[in-house]
């Protein structure tokens, strides 16, 4: 984020007027003044003048590249705004942010000027703005279950594939490199990268699907590796599939946006450290040890009605450090961490088949098996009864 020459920073370059100064620094019969139109987005150079020079824009967006006359190497960038003052031993130069710009220079007659070269000789540019992603169309995007012994002999094609493990383990051999995906695992399939994707014989899946289109700067960079999807990348994630599921307008924007999230997420996975700023390393582990007890105890009860107040008085804590607890390490409430996880477990009991979802409902602490439907569409985009005829199909 570039600051504004309005900005504190800059006092030590100049200063800034909302008109310049007539009294004895800006006579018209001692000051010469220049109109410069820019296009180009680097430079090659700094100027330089012995006396006080006075910029202002006249049109576009601009930015100026100023540094200590005994110090080049270390330049700042400030957009112009309003008029500004440059001090005698300040080095400056402008680049146009928009695609054209013009400003006004006006110096001295009687000072001297100088160009004084960038360091090392190497141009500074201004990187624009602009997406190095495209995204130009979600082709198709389904949720899959598959038995156990399930194989698909394999295809390739022209655009990207994205498979996501929700549950289970999947095998997938991408030009005859062959990776295993677990639960939370992702995979790429680049256009023309032939894949086949199959189970064990004690494994089941259940997996998203998303098929797009895109243009990408560096493809190679997200194809032939399985990424393991950290918090960031999981709420993209489920921020997607919540929003397939809808009917409102815009939402199939919505569903690009966070496609894109993910792609840039992943694009940047070797990077992203992942990790909530603790206070102190002895904060941090006792809230690590602390989230693991009352994660256990929730596991250990989750067939059981149980209240977020029996929580807090199970581990001494109050309701508010509770929520910050759970928002710092999960990016959740600890209500809906409890609903999804009660909605996660009535899944894989659906898919044993021992139980009626009538069963599972009660058996998990639901009110009524009408709630738990109503939940579990809100959260997987299904009805129980659904997913249970999805997965003999």
């Amino acid at each position: 984020m570039l600051n504004r020459t309005t900005s504190f920073l800059f006092s030590k370059f100049g200063e800034v007027f909302r008109n310049p100064p007539e009294s004895d620094t800006r006579p018209p019969k001692n000051f010469k003044l220049n109109v410069v139109r820019l296009r180009d987005k680097q430079i090659h150079h700094f100027m330089h003048y012995d006396k006080p020079v006075y910029l202002r824009t006249l049109s576009g967006i601009i930015m100026l590249i100023v540094a200590k006359r005994n110090d080049p190497y270390h330049y700042e960038r400030f957009v112009i705004h309003r008029v500004i003052k440059l001090r005698p031993d300040t080095l400056f130069n402008c680049i146009p942010i928009s695609q054209n710009a013009k400003y006004e220079i006006c110096y001295p007659s009687d000072s001297k000027y100088e160009e004084v070269a960038t360091p090392d000789d190497q141009p500074i540019i201004y990187e624009r703005l602009i997406p190095k992603i495209n995204i130009q169309e979600i082709l198709s995007c389904y949720y899959q279950v598959r038995n156990a012994n399930y194989s698909f002999p394999g295809e390739k094609h022209n655009y990207y594939e994205l498979t996501y493990i929700d549950n289970g383990s999947l095998t997938t051999t991408v030009d005859d490199a062959e990776y295993e995906l677990n639960k939370l695992d992702l995979i790429i399939y680049g256009p023309g990268q032939f894949h086949t994707q199959s189970t064990g014989p004690s494994n089941s899946c259940s997996y998203l699907t998303v098929m797009f289109e895109m243009d990408c700067e560096n493809p190679y960079l997200l194809t032939n590796r399985v990424y393991q999807a950290h918090k960031e990348i999981y709420t993209a994630l489920n921020n997607f599939i919540k929003v397939s599921n809808l009917e409102h307008m815009y939402d199939d924007e919505l569903m690009l946006c966070y496609l894109k999230e993910i792609i840039v997420l992943i694009l940047q996975f070797d990077f992203n450290e992942d990790a909530p700023v603790s206070s102190s390393p002895m904060q941090e582990r006792f809230e690590s040890e602390l989230l693991n007890e009352i994660i256990q105890y929730i596991n250990a009860h989750i067939y059981e009605q149980f209240t977020i107040e029996e929580i807090c008085h199970q581990f001494s804590i109050s309701r508010s450090s509770l929520q910050t607890l759970f928002k710092n390490n999960l990016k959740t409430a600890p209500k809906q961490y409890i609903s999804n996880l009660k909605l996660n477990k009535g899944k894989l009991l659906i898919k044993e088949s021992t139980h009626t979802i009538s069963e599972i409902s009660s058996m998990l602490g639901f009110t009524s098996v009408h709630y738990f439907s109503r939940k579990f569409k809100q959260e997987f985009g299904i009805t129980p009864s659904d997913y249970a005829k999805s997965i003999y199909q």
